[in-house]
């Protein structure tokens, strides 16, 4: 054999193991994100490490079908179902406080789109039956957010008529 074809063959190998090897480090790299996630609690740490979990289980390659070697995808489900309830718990403690302690509709309304953000980002459409209070986000989403129809989509649009 010349040469070039055995560098090409060994490179090929090398490209191979890298490949494997890659594979491998990121279902290890996602399932420890997913056990440092440890005890739910509304805090930017525990969003942070959620957050991780979320993006390296979002890069797996789905051509190697790589979720489905994922450990604790109860465990990992279970901690964002929760941490999207505990925003939604945030977003309703702070609307009642806003007469009790004086939170304006502009400090409800930030709590109201980071629950939804956490909802949109973390969850699938049928996970949001299993966030127990769920139906305070859509509500509190109604009083506070244009999308849900009053914050700034409460004017009369007039189409003219021809």
């Amino acid at each position: 054999m010349k040469k070039s074809t055995i560098a090409l063959i060994v490179a090929a190998i090398v490209c191979l193991g890298l490949s494997v090897f890659s594979v491998k480090a990121s279902v290890t790299r996602t399932n420890t994100a997913i056990e440092n996630i440890g005890e739910v609690t509304y805090t930017d740490e525990c969003k942070a490490k959620i957050d991780r979990a979320v993006e390296y289980y979002n890069a797996l390659d789905p051509n190697f079908d790589l979720k489905e070697r994922i450990n604790h995808m109860e465990d990992f489900d279970a901690a964002k179902i929760e941490y999207a309830r505990l925003a939604i718990k945030a977003a309703s403690v702070a609307d009642a406080r806003k007469t009790v302690e004086g939170y304006s509709s502009d400090d409800v309304k930030k709590y109201v789109e980071e629950a939804r953000e956490v909802v949109d980002q973390y969850l699938t459409a049928d996970q949001y039956a299993l966030v127990e209070n769920y139906a305070d986000l859509a509500a509190l989403e109604n009083e506070y957010t244009s999308t849900g129809g009053t914050g700034g989509a409460s004017e009369e649009v007039s189409i003219p008529m021809c």
